[in-house]
């Protein structure tokens, strides 16, 4: 029996802080806490994904799962009913909802702070040559040109559906975002966590990875039949699926890592995904499943090479951003 995970969950409670925000010198940190942590979850994306979630509790299909990570601590075996792994594996609606809200955060606030950049940038005439458009807010280069279209025709997954008509002065308008950037997950299971991923971000590219075929299989079907049309579901595994997004040079803007809860694995994992995009924000899920992951989670914030990140009773949150104050918080929720 596992029961790490009991006193770890004993030694956030007593050295966890409210997400008041109370004692938080970073004004980024206090807006995040205070505005997206203690916010509110639309009623609809929290009905839809707790529908999806009700079909699979209630399912009496099995399937033949391929494991590629280490396993579900709960039910081992080949085959496993759907309604066990939805028991087991799928984020509580309270993590969806709060999954959501951070995922919809983390990008308006990167978006936010580019944009402010690209402005500063232009009022002090440093963008280049061109002219900043005082109607539609940005700086027109020109040099504009095409970002070439993309294709990972090595797994015959379309990842990023992207036309060859988007220009780089369109793609930093945040009403047409760069097709480029996507929101990254690692462990689609049956697609539950990523219907809130796509709910919440309707206008991002959603990249899912699942390494068992038949979960991949279902996901699609879970998905297409509960309207999300922004996701892409690869079968791979996760350490190759990683390689071909360089490869095509993917930007990623948030990523949510729920699969192969090894400690090295997630080291790994953070290490690749912080290589595909100048600022992003990482979520970790099960941080304190075992001492293996809690210690790798831990390891990996003392490199200093992580400005700031959060810690909540299931997930942990990394802000590669920049001009960010340095800290890590745990926060009761």
């Amino acid at each position: 029996m596992n029961l790490y995970p009991a006193a770890a969950t004993v030694r956030h409670l007593l050295t966890s802080r409210s997400t008041a925000g109370y004692g938080v010198h970073s004004p980024f940190i206090y807006d995040f806490l205070t505005t997206v942590v203690r916010g509110k979850t639309e009623p609809r994306l929290l009905e839809e994904v707790e529908s999806l979630r009700r079909e699979m509790l209630a399912s009496r299909k099995r399937v033949r799962v391929t494991d590629l990570g280490r396993g579900s601590v709960v039910s081992r075996g080949a085959e496993r009913k759907i309604s066990a792994i939805a028991a087991a594996a799928s984020l509580s609606p309270g993590q969806a909802a709060l999954l959501a809200r951070v995922a919809r955060g983390a990008v308006s606030r990167i978006e936010d702070s580019q944009q402010k950049r690209r402005h500063k940038r232009s009022a002090d005439g440093d963008a280049g040559p061109g002219s900043y458009d005082s109607i539609t807010k940005r700086w027109v280069s020109d040099q504009e040109v095409p970002v070439a279209g993309s294709s990972l025709t090595e797994t015959g997954q379309n990842f990023l559906n992207q036309g060859n008509n988007t220009t780089k002065g369109r793609a930093n308008d945040r009403s047409k975002p760069d097709k480029r950037k996507i929101i990254l997950e690692l462990g689609t299971s049956l697609g539950i966590s990523t219907l809130a991923l796509a709910l919440a971000l309707p206008e991002h590219k959603i990249v899912t990875v699942e390494g068992c075929p038949s979960l991949a299989a279902i996901a699609r079907e879970n998905l297409q039949r509960h309207g999300a049309g922004n996701v892409e579901v690869v079968n791979a595994e996760f350490s190759a699926a990683l390689s071909m997004l360089r490869q095509e040079d993917v930007r990623v803007s948030f990523a949510f890592i729920d699969g192969n809860h090894r400690g090295s694995a997630l080291v790994q994992y953070l290490s690749d995904i912080e290589k595909m995009g100048e600022e992003m924000i990482i979520v970790a899920h099960d941080i304190h499943l075992s001492r293996d992951m809690y210690i790798a989670w831990r390891s990996y914030l003392a490199d200093g090479k992580t400005p700031a990140a959060m810690e909540t009773f299931r997930f942990g949150i990394l802000f590669r951003l920049k001009s960010i104050t340095p800290g890590c918080y745990r926060i009761r929720c």
